[in-house]
């Protein structure tokens, strides 16, 4: 029972996954759809492309979403189950009425409510116990604030002692462990270049919880969106203000390409990585209790154990150390914490391939609500509001926040309509999403804690 409940977590996370893909799929696609400059199959096979690649890069909001918003002590796989399915009803119910809701925040509240019931249905059958060993409380299911020393890595070019000592692994990529008389250190090895970890101490540098992780970035990100797609357009405006429109549209509709490739990779970065955390928490947590001991060679995949990925290189790693060289731009690896789990490379790519079948499964109801409701855009407009929203997202995904690829998108297509002027924009459709966004945690919170609760109720959830 207990391996079927974990193939059942895999499988209903690659659900998620999947109409997480084609209910962001406008996110990525509308404006260039919008503005004319490609056809919507050929907007889908670049974003499905661009998702893929993204999805080897930024693990860090996996590590948000695992470990970072609730106590594992309440998180069974049945209410993995029960919350990612919560997830899911609302990721349909949002795509069949076309608003372009957060699925960022539909999986956070999810976990959350479910969290938050566990706790209740663990209390119900034992009274829970704090830290200090006073009678604890269900909110503590909830990592609301988390504020932390932070041992901060960062590189700096290797000595000439540190090169010798590591010998022939200096052809190995990776993260690398040498001894220096009675010293050690790390060091990284990308493409022939070789970096010395250098550990810098943060005083409560470390902040993390559902406050700083969703809660900030769930206001800041539309503002910078909005202000960002704002002045971002106006600046073009001022330099284009001579062109000829002819010239403009031919000129930005080339870029548009590029921005378009570039808001699908960024919403790879933060999107497809945030069931890679659910499934590789299931995979370890499975390990340890022996699940895996007697499955067959075949399926020896299974067995994920901490620590198990001595040089700690990412799929995204190794794509770039195919490319030349000259096209290395200089790029090295994240310095790795060796004792951590790192994500599965299987894991990465099963829900990469997932995200991107469900990109190619398009979502139209969305798109036009986006590329064609909200404001009319021309090719110039759509690479203003794409580079701004991409460049959000990415910035939130290096520091491991799921925030919202459609609030990032949304509001920077309302800056740049509001650049030329406010009337531009149509505020019945603009109040409609602002409604799915204040909806959306505390919605799919409640339906999250209805059905674990409902199923302790029936014996499916077990404390």
């Amino acid at each position: 029972m207990d391996l079927f409940l974990v193939f059942a977590v895999l499988f209903v996370a690659l659900a998620f996954t999947y109409t997480n893909g084609f209910h962001d799929t406008a996110n990525a696609i509308a404006t260039v759809v919008g503005t004319k400059v490609l056809t919507p199959r050929q907007a889908i096979l670049l974003a499905a492309v661009t998702n893929l690649f993204g999805a080897f890069f930024g693990l860090a909001v996996a590590k948000t979403i695992s470990s970072g918003l609730v106590d594992a002590r309440f998180v069974t796989q049945e209410v993995l189950i029960c919350g990612l399915l919560a997830a899911i009803f609302w990721n349909l119910l949002t795509w069949w009425f076309g608003l372009p809701s957060s699925s960022s925040h539909a999986l956070v509240g999810s976990l959350v409510g479910a969290a938050l019931a566990g706790a209740v249905c663990m209390n119900a059958v034992t009274p829970l116990i704090g830290k200090d060993g006073k009678p604890g409380s269900v909110w503590s299911a909830i990592k609301w604030e988390e504020v932390k020393d932070k041992k901060e890595k960062k590189l700096v070019p290797a000595s000439a002692e540190v090169v010798a000592a590591l010998g022939e692994r200096v052809k190995t990529n990776g993260t690398h462990t040498v001894s220096i008389g009675t010293n050690k250190f790390q060091a990284v090895v990308f493409a022939g270049r070789v970096g010395t970890v250098e550990v810098v101490e943060k005083k409560n540098g470390d902040k993390g919880g559902l406050y700083y992780k969703v809660v900030i970035p769930m206001v800041t990100s539309p503002l910078m969106g909005f202000f960002g797609g704002m002045t971002f357009m106006a600046l073009l405006y001022t330099l284009l203000r001579n062109w000829r429109p002819v010239t403009v549209n031919r000129l930005f509709g080339k870029l548009q390409l590029a921005s378009s490739a570039y808001m699908g990779f960024s919403h790879g970065m933060n999107d497809a990585t945030k069931c890679m955390g659910i499934i590789t928490l299931a995979l370890v947590a499975a390990t340890s209790k022996g699940l895996f001991s007697n499955v067959p060679d075949w399926a020896s995949f299974l067995v994920t154990k901490e620590g198990s990925n001595p040089l700690a290189l990412s799929l995204g790693d190794h794509l770039v150390a195919m490319l030349p060289s000259f096209l290395h731009f200089g790029y090295m690896p994240n310095p790795a914490d060796i004792k951590s789990q790192g994500i599965p490379n299987w894991v990465v790519v099963l829900c990469a391939l997932t995200m991107a079948a469900g990109t190619a499964a398009g979502g139209w109801r969305i798109i036009r609500t986006l590329g064609h409701r909200m404001v009319k855009l021309q090719p110039v407009h759509g690479f203003a509001a794409e580079t701004t929203a991409a460049t959000v997202l990415a910035v939130a995904a290096s520091l491991g926040m799921p925030i919202s690829t459609t609030h990032a998108i949304t509001t920077s297509i309302m800056g740049v309509g509001c650049a030329k002027r406010f009337s531009a924009l149509k505020l019945k459709v603009v109040e409609r999403i602002i409604w799915a966004w204040i909806m959306t945690l505390p919605a799919t919170a409640g339906v999250a804690f209805g059905l674990v609760w409902l199923m302790s109720k029936v014996g499916f959830v077990k404390f």
